[in-house]
């Protein structure tokens, strides 16, 4: 296996490693959540997007996706709503002609379903209609709460598809939500990051108005931007979560 070489995380993706185990690299890191047992029983959905290339063709990587949560006074020094939670974990694996979401952009229907309701159904949706750019969509149809961990078994990767998209709404709130943003684990070199861990940040998806830990407010009209809510508002600037990939194998 080609080790990594270290790369300046993109500003556009805003958040930091933590960790890294001596053989990989810092790459483009961004932010993530999961969500609540109240939205149904938690289990694994990696699937196949049909239009995608075969993932057994070309170099291909399994990883353990592990969230964590790190909702706590220190995140949001206001205090802890009661009822805190991530809503269900929705994303998928893919390459880098399609992004779902970025800083500054503005949020599709899947994006502010999921970021005001916790809902994946149309963020699945466009993430299968991205055809061949997509390789599997990623659910965790329950989520967590606000200092529980959630795991991807195995999630896999290929040369031709080596990023991940996963996002999840921070609830109650108005539209804030966690996640990473076309995140690539295959550098420049063709080499697999074998450890990671990125801290995780608040983003508005500029969909909703509101301050305060709430649902159900009025709509941002015209629309807003995709942007960072780290040490804004009721954030501070430490993490609401922890991602960690750990590379299973590579072939």
């Amino acid at each position: 296996m080609t080790g990594s070489a270290i790369r300046k995380p993109d500003r556009a993706l805003r958040a930091h490693v933590r960790s890294l185990a001596p053989a990989c690299a810092a790459l483009l890191v961004g932010t993530l959540g999961l969500g609540c047992a109240a939205y149904g029983d938690a289990s694994d959905d990696v699937s196949l997007n049909p239009q995608a290339s075969d993932p057994a063709a070309g170099a291909s990587a399994t990883y353990t996706v592990t969230y964590t949560g790190a909702w706590t006074a220190v995140a949001t020094p206001g205090g802890v709503p009661d009822g805190a939670h991530f809503s269900p974990l929705i994303g998928g694996v893919h390459n880098a002609s399609v992004a779902f979401l970025e800083d500054g952009g503005t949020a599709t229907a899947g994006i502010e379903s999921m970021a005001e309701r916790g809902r994946t159904a149309t963020l699945t949706k466009e993430i299968e209609a991205a055809g061949t750019n997509a390789l599997s969509v990623l659910r965790k149809e329950s989520g967590s709460g606000a200092t529980e961990s959630s795991t991807f078994e195995s999630v896999v990767l290929t040369a031709d598809h080596p990023r991940i998209t996963l996002l999840s709404m921070i609830a109650p709130s108005p539209d804030w939500f966690v996640g990473v943003f076309g995140l690539p684990l295959l550098d420049a070199e063709g080499g697999w990051v074998e450890a990671l861990t990125v801290d995780l940040h608040p983003w508005d998806a500029g969909t909703e108005e509101g301050n305060e830990f709430s649902f159900d407010n009025a709509a941002t009209v015209p629309q807003g931007t995709i942007t960072s809510l780290q040490a804004q508002g009721r954030f501070s600037d430490s993490p609401m979560a922890t991602l960690t990939f750990t590379l299973q194998s590579a072939e």
